[in-house]
């Protein structure tokens, strides 16, 4: 299969994080050909971009996420199971906890309790800033832009918070661990700590499963009931 040309979208932030102006610059990729199944899974990664007076464009981090797009692989003749359960493990163990493989909608306890709409899941995979950036409210941006752009289709956000220090492809890295600059605490701490900061976004256990979801509808409700400039939190 050929390669896909990258395309790419850039969102402003308005606000300001200490005389910092911030932005994000999306990248993914499209086939140019007859849809599969693999088409209607997409990579996404946001470029964090920070900019003030005194100081040129520079990167305040990353953040990357999977849109899984249901709807228009069935639209095309292709199974939801065969979308969520034989493409990626990663979106495999999403699947299998929150979706019904005989019907290819979400489970009834799902619907039942967050009010699933649409059929579609948009996946944040991870989000990290550099040092200097972290505790600005940039990455809530961030992770807020990427779900309004992207998760317009989408029933459900999820995540499974952990912390990138312990995970796999990080823990054989000390080079690339020590870039992170993360806190010096135990796996059981860094994890408690980012599910906490999950959940004051909004994010919401599913059992003892790791992972944690948005309820696109619900925060729509939540949102329209709001007075301008107040907040229910």
């Amino acid at each position: 299969m050929k390669s896909a040309k990258a395309l790419t979208g850039r969102r402003e932030n308005n606000s300001s994080n200490r005389n910092f102006v911030t932005s994000i610059e999306f990248v993914l990729r499209a086939g140019l050909h007859e849809p599969t199944e693999t088409d209607f899974v997409h990579a996404i990664t946001g470029r964090i971009i920070a900019e003030s007076k005194a100081r040129r464009e520079e990167d305040a981090g990353t953040i990357r996420a999977s849109l899984i797009q249901f709807s228009e692989a069935l639209d095309h003749g292709i199974s939801a199971e065969r979308l969520g359960d034989g493409i990626s493990g990663d979106i495999a163990e999403y699947w299998e906890h929150l979706f019904d493989p005989e019907t290819g909608h979400p489970k009834e306890e799902i619907q039942n309790e967050f009010e699933v709409v649409d059929l579609d899941l948009l996946i944040i995979d991870y989000i990290v800033m550099h040092p200097e950036f972290r505790g600005l409210g940039i990455a809530e941006s961030a992770i807020s832009s990427v779900t309004d752009i992207f998760g317009t289709a989408c029933g459900l956000v999820a995540c499974k918070p952990w912390p990138l220090q312990f995970s796999p492809s990080m823990a054989n890295d000390p080079r690339a661990i020590e870039q992170l600059a993360l806190p010096d605490v135990g796996e059981g701490e860094a994890i408690r700590k980012l599910r906490s900061y999950w959940s004051r976004l909004g994010f919401w256990p599913i059992r003892n499963t790791g992972i944690y979801v948005l309820s696109r509808s619900q925060k729509a409700c939540e949102v329209s009931f709001q007075e301008p400039g107040k907040s229910h939190r």
